[in-house]
This record gives structure tokens, sequence and C-alpha cells, in this order.
């Protein structure tokens, strides 16, 4: 059977796109300096965590619930998380980002390919301070913050919602994340084809089930022109 040619690309943001500027440890211990919280995890503890939260009401109610099952993981006594949530936000400059490598090029190779839209997990408050910051925009047809305006990913509803805003065919559409469980099995899940950009000491963390299993995965953003 042959595979449709692909006329469509969605991207995730944060993690495949751009990264933060900030020191991730300074962050965190800058959080937990300023909620009055004895330190009991690293960033790489906490975003781990992260994974255990299937739901969430906002950024601040992610964060909330991500800090408490990370002291759960790890012996953190938190009275109340949505504090550490909050010093956490406090802590972290929103425009203080840079574009992952090959990651410009890629946007560009995709506009002149055809139509190209974002899902990330996210509200829309923060996560527009990025993208104006790096002054990207514009450069998506469509814009979809999972968590805000759907449930977060890997629900099916964002790329849903996206593929209706481009009229595009799931089947003849790329989705370009660096998360598996958030972007690759949500995208496949949906019918979309999956590219997996993971970040650095991720490319062992395969999990077993095709729900997990990229169609692609990139060294490079660049890569991004041999699939289209």
């Amino acid at each position: 059977m042959t595979t449709p040619p692909i006329s469509a690309i969605c991207f995730d943001l944060d993690g495949t796109l751009l990264t933060y500027n900030q020191n991730p440890d300074v962050v965190l211990a800058t959080a937990f300096d300023d909620a009055g919280v004895e330190q009991f995890c690293e960033p790489t503890q906490l975003w781990a965590a992260a994974d255990g939260v299937e739901d969430a009401d906002d950024d601040i109610d992610f964060l909330t619930k991500t800090f408490r099952v990370a002291g759960e993981r790890h012996d953190g006594g938190i009275d109340s998380p949505g504090v550490l949530a909050r010093a956490y936000d406090d802590a972290t400059d929103h425009t203080d980002v840079a574009f992952r490598p090959g990651a410009q090029a890629a946007l560009e190779r995709a506009r002149e390919h055809g139509r190209v839209g974002l899902i990330t997990n996210g509200g829309r408050a923060t996560q527009q301070q990025k993208l104006d910051a790096l002054d990207i925009h514009d450069a998506f047809e469509t814009h979809v913050y999972a968590g805000e305006m759907t449930p977060p990913k890997p629900a099916t509803e964002p790329f849903d919602q996206a593929l209706t805003a481009l009229d595009a065919e799931p089947e003849r559409t790329l989705y370009v994340g660096n998360s598996l469980r958030h972007d690759v099995a949500g995208a496949r899940a949906a019918g979309l084809r999956a590219a997996w950009f993971p970040v650095t000491g991720d490319r062992d963390d395969r999990s077993d089930g095709d729900d997990h299993d990229p169609h692609y995965v990139f060294d490079s953003l660049h890569d991004l022109g041999d699939v289209l």
C-alpha cells in the first residue's frame, strides 16, 4: 500500500521548536527557596513526574499536580503544592527562549510544502509569550492550546481541532514532537503520522506498544526535509 504524500505539518512547541535559556537547576532551586520548601527533586525528576499528570485546568494546575506527583515519588512533604507551582512559574521567564537547532529552517520548509499548525500543551497567555519572543506566531495557520481549548495531549481532541482548522486529512498530516507519551501517542491515536524529535538523553526512553512507536525519529529538525 502506497503511503500518501504529506500535505500538512503540525508542530509541538516546548522542547521541539524551542528551549529555555534559563538554567533549569537554578529555576527549580529558586522556586523551592521562594516557596520555603526543602528541595526534594531535580529538574529531570520533576518533568518525569509530569507524565503522571493526566489532566489539568491551566498551567498552574498542571504544575501543582506535577509537584504533587514528584513529591509522592521522592518523599517530598508538600502541604501546599500550589504555592510551589506559583513560585516555579514566577521564577520562569517565558520570554527567555531560543530555537532548537534547525527549528527556523524546519518551519520555513514546512510552510513551503503545505499547511502548518501548532498543537501545544499549555495556556494561550504563556505560550504566546514564547511565540512572540521568537516572532513565529504568524508562522502557523492555526494554534491549538491543549489544556485550555481542549483536553491536553495525548487526548485526540487537540489533533482533531487542528485538522479541522487546516482542512487536512490525518493520514496526510505529520506531527513533530519531543514527547513519546504526549506527542507520538496522541498523534497516532488521532490517525496522524508522528515524528519524534527527542531532547538530549531521551532517545533511549522508547516505550513498548504501537501507540508510542513513531513513524520517524529525527536526529535534527533538518530531517524534516527528507520526510517531505
